[in-house]
């Protein structure tokens, strides 16, 4: 979810929207309306209007791995990841002015850009990012704690036997030094992840419980303010005056949640500016936005990240692996791809999708749909017969989600696996997943960061990554093997790990179903000049990335 990721992206599919900006608008600018009559005023003429499918569940980063919206728009990290046009991910600083790497990989000193302030006035220090950093490992519901694990003394302080984050080193308010407990080459990288984004400990300390649930309370140095939140309606943001980086185009932004037909019917209606096609049913967007009237206004991106179906191996009998690897055998994973996604897209077979470093062409093309073979499979391991299992479904996935956890009821009931598809809300659902205890689920891992770490470590790197997954993988050897990966100095080895962990969790073990990847198509209203979509193709987007006429 997703990252994102997902994952991710996302994801969500948990899916939502989110980039950088600075300025102020006069009373006389603001919004009109005369005998309900709408004036456009220059104030109107620059407000955004998005929708997403519902809504965020917090404003804090280190509460969610879906909710993205407010921490990509409201607050910044220490770097930024852009793409290239070429199609290549970049690493480009942000809040750092300048930083050097020690030769053997451990100790990196970092330079903060002076004069940056938080919206309030605050002025933005090094001792913050210590700050947030140990609050990712304290806090006792962080989903975050894989961003800064590569840390020196993390491992200590999340398990509560130190009081501080003795890896990170402050010398003065814009002077820092983080030191890692291994070499790690995908550190820069997480730096840029939302997850990552950097809170003022002196406000973060006021705001108490208030931080992430109360807009004023939820302050940050990025180009927007969250002005409004009305749970299950949307959220509205203003552009920030003190924000240290060019003024974006949009100086207001309003986010509802709508339902996939409203959201077409408020788009055509000139109500959004940019609609998210994943959002929409398939039939829509190809009898609608992939006609030559809108040819000029779809925009594109490969997303880099991963649907997949997994399976909880505490469950049986998805415990053995002969069963697990008959359902990857009886999914249709191309007719899926071709009759849902409109073929937007492309079969994978591993855990590292396309776009990704580390992506293996040699661990590709390996899974075939073979429902006689799954049905062989389950004869030897005692289920000719077949047996009941539970698909989880969140109510707040779109219509293509849905569809596809359909056709994988209906391929499994091909070879005698009745799927019960059970839908709940985000939270429960999130809950759910989170105890260990979902059975399987259709999701979406959108990278957060462009390294493989990203995703194989997120999953399989310790066990308590395999529980929040609902997978429970319990290889211990394999997890210990997925964790010491991310310490190898040499590149070529360290991608040489990377597939041949790839082979043995997938194609051998069978943690999940690989699905596909998929493009992000999106369409611009008549108001947007431009729109730069997430590099990995969230569906959170930067409102930075987006120009108004």
């Amino acid at each position: 979810m997703r990252k994102r990721c997902l994952a991710f992206i996302l994801v969500t599919l948990l899916l939502t929207m989110g980039i950088a900006g600075c300025g102020s608008s006069s009373e006389d600018e603001k919004n009109s309306a005369n005998d309900g009559n709408t004036t456009v005023t220059a104030d109107e003429d620059k407000t955004l209007r998005l929708a997403i499918g519902s809504d965020i569940v917090s404003m804090d980063a280190h509460r969610t791995t879906n909710d993205y919206l407010v921490p990509m728009n409201v607050f910044d990290t220490l770097f930024s990841i852009i793409k290239d046009e070429n199609g290549n991910t970049e690493i480009v600083n942000s809040l750092v002015d300048s930083y050097e790497i020690s030769e053997d990989g451990l100790k990196y000193d970092f330079r903060l850009k002076d004069g940056i302030v938080f919206s309030d006035g605050t002025p933005l220090k090094a001792s913050d990012v210590k700050f947030t950093f140990e609050r990712i490992l304290t806090l006792p519901e962080s989903a975050q704690t894989d961003f800064v694990i590569a840390i020196d003394g993390a491992r200590e302080l999340l398990d509560g036997k130190a009081e501080e984050l003795t890896g990170v080193t402050v010398a003065d308010d814009l002077n820092f030094t983080i030191t890692l407990a291994e070499p790690f080459a995908g550190f820069l990288s997480q730096l840029a992840a939302p997850s990552t984004v950097i809170y003022s400990e002196k406000l973060v300390t006021e705001a108490g419980d208030d931080f992430g649930n109360v807009p004023e309370k939820t302050i940050g140095t990025g180009p927007y303010i969250v002005k409004e939140w009305n749970r299950g309606s949307g959220l509205v943001f203003e552009v920030n005056p003190l924000y240290w980086e060019q003024e974006p185009s949009a100086k207001r932004v309003e986010v509802s949640v709508m339902e996939s037909q409203a959201m077409n019917m408020a788009f055509q209606k000139g109500d959004i500016d940019i609609i998210d096609c994943l959002r929409l049913d398939s039939a829509v967007v190809d009898s609608t936005y992939k006609t030559e009237a809108y040819k000029d206004r779809l925009v594109s991106v490969d997303r880099v990240g991963l649907n997949y179906f997994t399976l909880n191996e505490k469950i049986e009998p998805l415990n053995n692996v002969k069963v697990r690897h008959a359902i990857q055998l009886a999914i249709d994973r191309e007719s899926i791809l071709n009759s849902i996604y409109g073929g937007d897209g492309k079969l994978e077979d591993g855990i590292y999708p396309s776009g990704c470093i580390g992506y293996s062409d040699e661990n590709q093309g390996w899974l075939k749909y073979d429902p006689e073979a799954a049905k062989d499979l389950l004869k030897k391991a005692g289920y000719a017969d077949g047996f009941d299992m539970e698909i989880a479904v969140d109510s707040s996935a779109n219509g293509a989600v849905n569809s596809t956890v359909e056709i994988i009821a209906q391929n499994l009931s091909d070879i005698a696996i009745k799927a019960d598809i059970k839908t709940m809300d985000h939270a429960s659902w999130l809950d759910l997943r989170n105890s260990g205890d979902m059975p399987s689920f259709m999701a979406l891992w959108l990278l957060d960061i462009n390294d493989p770490d990203n995703i194989v470590y997120t999953f399989f790197g310790s066990r308590e990554n395999t529980v929040i997954r609902s997978n429970n993988y319990p290889d211990s050897e394999v997890i210990s093997r997925v964790a010491a990966a991310r310490a190898i100095v040499d590149e070529e080895e360290r991608m040489e790990e990377y597939a041949a962990l790839e082979k043995k969790l997938v194609e051998e073990d069978a943690v999940w179903v690989p699905m596909f990847s998929l493009k992000h198509l999106y369409v611009k209203g008549e108001r947007v000049e431009s729109f730069t979509p997430h590099w990995a193709g969230w569906s959170d987007v930067y409102f930075t990335g987006v120009t108004l006429k």
